[in-house]
Parts: C-alpha cells; structure tokens; sequence
C-alpha cells in the first residue's frame, strides 16, 4: 500500500518542474568565534595603547595608594624608623639642622616699611600683608657714555739709513696692493750694452744661437750688469720670474724695481725681443726660464718645448736649442727644482749651456762638466700675502748669512712687490748685499 502512495505521488508530478533542493543550516559557531576574538583583540589592544601612552609618574600615581610620606632608601642607625626624611646632606650647609620638607615655608620678617599715605588699610582677608610683600627693587639703568672716536691707524715708517730721510711703506695697510701704490723710482738707471754683441751669436736652423766668441768672451759675462763688491757681505739676487706673459706685470717689475734685481722672462712670450731690450734699457739683467719637468706633472705641463725625465736626450737638446734661439742679450737660463732637475737627463743639458757661454741658475748641477752656476735658495712668495712674504724674507736673508751666496725667486704680483721694495732697501742693514745674478758665481755658497 505504502508503494502505490509512493508511485501515485512520483506520478502526480509535473513533468519538467525540478524539485528545489533542501535548505541548508547556517552554522553560528565559527561567527561567534571571530566576532569574539576580534572584540577580545581590539579591547587588548586599546588596552595596550593607553597603556603605552601613560607617563610613567602617572602610572606611579595610581599604583601609590598609600598615604606615607616617601622615605630614604636607606636609614640612619640613630634615627627611628618613622622620623620623616631630612634633606640630603649636600644639600644644607655643614653644621646646620636638618630641615623638615613636609612643613610650611617660614619667610624672614621683612624691614618696616614707611606708613602708607592714605589713611585707609584694607583689610587682611582682602589684600596680603606688608610683611609677605617683599618690596620691589627698580632696575638700575647704567648710564649712556658717549662713543669713543677710534684711534687712527698708526703709521708705519722704515728707515732707509741711519743718516737718510724716513719714508712710508709703499702700501698703507688699509689700502689692498695695487700696481698704482709702487713709487716710481728716483734716479733714472744706466741702461745696458745693445744686443747681440758681435761674434756672440751663430745661426742656426732653429734661429741665432748664443756661441762663445773667438777671443773666449761669454754671454754670462758680457751681457751682465756690471757690479763691484764693496764690502764681503754675502750676496743675494732676486729674480723676479714669469715675466713677458702678463704686459702690466712685466712693465711693473721693468720700470719700478731696482736695477740690481734679475728679471727672467718666459720663453713663450710674445714679443720676447722688445721685452729684453726694455728690461736691459733700464739697467736690468735677463734670463730666460727654462721649462722643465716639476713636481705635479702632467698637471703643470711645461709646455712643447719642455724638458721631461721620459724624453729622449736628443729630444730634449733640440728643444733647449728652440727656447736659447727666442732671443738675444740673455746672461743664461733659470730651471725650477723638480724631478727633471733631480734627474740624470740634466747633466747633457749642463753640457750644452756650458758649451754656449750660458749661466745656469738651479739645484742639481754635480755632474762635470757645468756651467758657472748660480744655487736658489727658495722663493719669497709661496703664499702671497703680506704677513707671510715678509716673514720669507727674514727666512731667506737668514739662510743666505749662514749657507752664502743664493739665488731667491719672486712673482710680479703686486702684495709681492709692494713688500719686496723696502726690504730691498734694509737689506745691507741685515749684513747681505743685493746684487745681480752675474755676481753669485764667484761668491763662497755660489758655484763657478
């Protein structure tokens, strides 16, 4: 019976119309679970926040719930336990009681003070008392003194001799150096001999070259400047270098500068015939600088006609033989200290200037045979500024006393000319005499 109910009902079924399935149940536990956790966590958390954020004495605050004074950590055996903490020894003066912190402030009664102009006192329970009211003070306003002119700068003189007139310096010490503060010279100098002299030069395919004459004259001797020896001071020649490439420092050490100081021009100067003649006309010996390989090379190149330590000798006599043949009048050449100078590449070179008649002013020459040489002692302008020149100067007057005879350099900037005038002047005060280049060979401390 139960299976024809079952098959009537299969049978009464809409043909096509699936049945829709069962409903499922929706589980609450795993819900439950993560709202709980998450509750659980953000209460942890906020918890865990202000925790964070609270100060410390706070936290003291509220975990201090009794109502005990604090105490020392540690107790004096001669005190009970209960006294209230006295203030720290290094606090109070030797020899004075203990103070309680927990008692009220006892002020020191105040002076009297004068009866008030008016007749009415306000009452205590509404304004303070006199005694409480520490008086007030008015500041003390110093006096306004009048500005002070300031002093002038004092000026400074030298001497020129113990018998001469006082003169300034060339520069005043307020004023920057300048071409403009030089003093022009007072007596007009003696020019020397017109170059070349006859039978000194012989030509060549790089131009006239300097050659000793036939009757043994030598450029080093007859293009010097004639000097004579009055006393048996040691002698020193300054040589002004770097000239012909800067026109207003050239004619600066040309025309303002004492005869006796050499002037040695740079082979790469324009119109380096006209500059020797001039330099000559005004009484001055002439070198040319010699372009060699120094300290800082590739960086300071000497140019295409310089002397390296890489080079081949043959390579660098022909350029010795291009940089003597830019002109005439010429005592000899002046070669910088540096590797080339410190180099075996050098004793050719002293050969060749040896073979010309030529000075050679440098260090390094040992090797025979050399020219007459003339030894540097060093330059006066390594930094350019007043203070430091001058106190090369001094240097180099000390060392030319004790070692003899030397050579010292100088640019023709204008803080260095401006210092160099008037020790130019002192110098024979200071036991040393200035004399030109020519003159340093045959002197103890310069070579021959």
């Amino acid at each position: 019976m139960d299976s024809l109910d079952e098959a009537d009902l299969f049978l009464s079924r809409p043909i096509g119309v699936d049945e829709p399935p069962p409903k499922r149940r929706m589980r609450l536990r795993p819900f439950l679970v993560v709202l709980g956790v998450a509750v659980l966590g953000g209460a942890l958390g906020t918890g865990a926040y202000f925790a964070s954020n609270l100060d410390t004495r706070d936290l003291i605050g509220l975990l201090d719930v009794a109502d005990q004074p604090p105490r020392l950590a540690i107790e004096m055996p001669d005190r009970k336990t209960d006294a209230k903490p006295d203030a720290p020894a290094m606090l109070r003066p030797p020899g004075s009681a203990a103070v309680d912190l927990t008692a009220p402030p006892v002020l020191p009664p105040a002076a009297e003070a004068p009866p008030p102009a008016s007749p009415t006192v306000p009452p205590a329970h509404e304004a303070p008392s006199q005694s409480m009211v520490p008086p007030v003070v008015p500041p003390v306003i110093p006096p306004v003194l009048p500005a002070t002119p300031a002093a002038p700068p004092p000026i400074i003189v030298r001497q020129e001799s113990p018998t001469g007139p006082q003169q300034p310096l060339p520069r005043p010490i307020d004023k920057p150096p300048a071409y403009a503060n030089l003093p022009a010279p007072t007596a007009k100098p003696k020019p020397l001999g017109a170059v070349p002299a006859e039978g000194m030069t012989r030509h060549s395919s790089f131009g006239p070259l300097p050659v000793i004459a036939a009757d043994g004259r030598q450029s080093w001797q007859v293009y010097a400047r004639p000097f004579e020896a009055k006393d048996n001071h040691p002698r020193m020649a300054v040589i002004v270098t770097g000239l012909g490439l800067d026109r207003e420092a050239t004619d600066m050490a040309i025309d303002r500068l004492p005869p006796e100081v050499t002037l040695a021009f740079s082979p790469y100067a324009g119109g380096l015939d006209n500059w020797v003649k001039k330099a000559r006309d005004a009484g001055h010996e002439v070198l040319l600088t010699l372009p060699v390989e120094e300290s800082g090379f590739p960086a300071r190149d000497p140019g295409p006609w310089g002397l390296l330590t890489s080079a081949r000798p043959e390579d660098n006599a022909e350029r010795l033989q291009k940089v003597l043949a830019r002109t005439s009048g010429y005592v000899g050449v002046l070669a910088n200290d540096g590797p080339f100078t410190k180099s075996r590449q050098l004793a050719p070179i002293l050969a060749m200037l040896k073979e010309r008649g030529l000075l050679y002013v440098g260090n390094g020459a040992e090797a025979e045979p050399k020219p007459p040489v003339a030894v540097l002692g060093g330059w006066l302008d390594g930094e350019v500024f007043r203070d430091a020149v001058e106190s090369r100067q001094k240097s180099m007057a000390g060392l030319v006393r004790e070692k003899g005879s030397r050579a010292v350099l100088a640019s023709a900037r204008p803080a260095t000319l401006e210092s160099m005038l008037p020790w130019l002047g002192s110098l024979t005060a200071e036991g040393v005499t200035l004399a030109p280049v020519s003159a340093l060979p045959a002197q103890p401390g310069g070579k021959s």
